[in-house]
């Protein structure tokens, strides 16, 4: 009886590993990056990269917030939220100070500005003022 079992698994192995071992070669990507593609990556991570086809803010709007107390809070901005990055475009959400005198911490290019829901803030004029 344990022969067939084991006959039947060596079977079923040597037939997976056949399809485990197709791939495509053009898939596969380099090992080692150069220093433009670390630089980027490096950028990407600390939430201050900005795509060439990201799109430049002058106007930024908090709809609301909700801070989860297991610290996964989300923010709406411009009509976007915060639950895959905490930056929107090229505006960047401070989460660290989510909710301090219930307003949002907002950067655009360089320029901070805390922010309660409802309000927006252009960044040219510094003009803050009620959602419309």
């Amino acid at each position: 009886m344990w022969f067939k079992l084991f006959t039947t698994c060596l079977i079923t192995l040597m037939c997976c590993s056949h399809v485990q071992a197709e791939y495509d070669v053009g898939d596969l990507e380099t090992l080692f990056t150069d220093k433009k593609q670390r630089a980027k990556i490096d950028a990407m991570r600390s939430g201050n990269y900005v795509s060439s086809g990201t799109r430049k803010t002058n106007k930024v709007k908090v709809s609301g917030y909700m801070k989860r107390s297991n610290g996964k809070s989300v923010v709406w901005v411009n009509n976007k939220n915060t639950m895959e990055s905490a930056a929107i475009d090229d505006i960047r959400i401070h989460k660290n100070n989510l909710g301090k005198n219930n307003k949002v911490t907002v950067s655009v290019g360089g320029k901070y500005k805390r922010l309660k829901p409802g309000e927006s803030w252009n960044k040219e004029t510094g003009e803050v003022g009620e959602n419309q």
